[in-house]
């Protein structure tokens, strides 16, 4: 992207109100639009803030930001969010300089008033190579906007930011259930909370089978990861035991998993348990790979036969697995 280096005074420049950073709190204040003042409120909530605050008071910014050219000498943020609110509050605050540094001031990228609001989009995404990560949440909702309101194309967005299609194309799928889920949210009249879109993103396979398909499926998945009317969660977690994960285990059982769906007093671990004691599989899960095991047997050519028994540890196993069969037939 063409840009020129200059010296842009403070007082000239505007906030990013689409800055991905904000995604996450934009959320989950339920704001439509940012004010000046919301989005330096939420920059100051961000953990590194005040780290960046301290370096900028020692040695300035180091690094030139990057601005969009908006017209009659104004610039909007597409990179450096934080770092223009540390000069603005450092400048508020009559903190004198060391020598050679100022606040009123700062070294920028100047992008050209006409540029494509998608190349910007992407820039902002380029540019955050070797930065502290937007975090998963922002990342997905950047990439859906590309989508959603910029109407680009799967292929172009991956290729735009080094991403597989079948990547990018979870993500869009991902924060489109998520956003399903909010209006459920709010009909239920409860908080919204962005930290639940780990449930969607870090869904094992099985759940997104069979609840990620149709409209009513996703309306079950969503009871269960919120609050019920006796104000437990059925699945409170996504990693932890008795949470997303242990729920997957037992799910393809559809016995077991009716019983759960249908009465709320129980548990992901009391569902897995009554599952593990009434399915031998799910005790045994090498039997699952014995169909596998023969099916590759059969397919060996005389050659590839020959080559492995003429490796000793593989003879060995082989015979070892021989003599267990033979017992466990007899």
């Amino acid at each position: 992207m063409d840009t020129v280096l200059k010296e842009i005074p403070l007082d000239a420049i505007i906030l990013d109100k689409e800055n991905p950073r904000l995604r996450f709190s934009q959320i989950e204040k339920g704001l439509k639009k940012w004010h000046e003042q919301e989005i330096e409120e939420a920059i100051r909530e961000s953990l590194q803030f005040n780290k960046l605050l301290d370096s900028i008071r020692q040695y300035g910014v180091k690094d030139p930001i990057w601005l969009h050219h908006i017209g009659d000498s104004k610039y909007e943020v597409v990179e450096g969010n934080m770092r223009v609110l540390a000069l603005r509050l450092l400048s508020k605050s009559k903190t004198a300089p060391p020598s050679g540094i100022t606040y009123g001031k700062v070294q920028a990228h100047i992008i050209p008033e006409k540029t494509d609001k998608v190349a910007i989009e992407i820039q902002k995404a380029i540019l955050q190579t070797g930065k502290n990560p937007w975090g998963a949440f922002n990342e997905a909702a950047h990439i859906f906007g590309l989508h959603a309101k910029h109407k680009m194309g799967i292929s172009e967005i991956a290729n735009m930011l080094g991403k597989s299609m079948s990547y990018i194309r979870n993500e869009i799928d991902n924060f489109q259930f998520y956003l399903e889920f909010i209006e459920f949210q709010r009909k239920r009249k409860q908080p919204v909370d962005p930290r639940k879109y780990s449930f969607f993103k870090d869904a094992p396979p099985m759940v997104r089978v069979k609840f990620f398909k149709t409209t009513e499926s996703r309306k079950k998945y969503f009871g269960l990861i919120l609050p019920n009317t006796q104000g437990i969660t059925r699945i409170p977690s996504v990693a932890l035991k008795g949470g997303l994960r242990t729920f997957a285990k037992f799910i393809e059982d559809d016995r077991t998993l009716t019983k759960f769906l249908s009465n709320e007093r129980i548990t992901v671990d009391d569902a897995f348990f009554e599952y593990t004691e009434k399915n031998v599989l799910s005790k045994q899960p090498w039997v699952k790979k014995l169909p596998t095991v023969i099916n590759g047997m059969r397919k060996l050519t005389n050659s590839e036969r020959k080559k492995l028994l003429d490796n000793p540890q593989i003879h060995a196993e082989l015979s070892r697995l021989a003599k267990e069969l033979t017992k466990f037939l007899s």
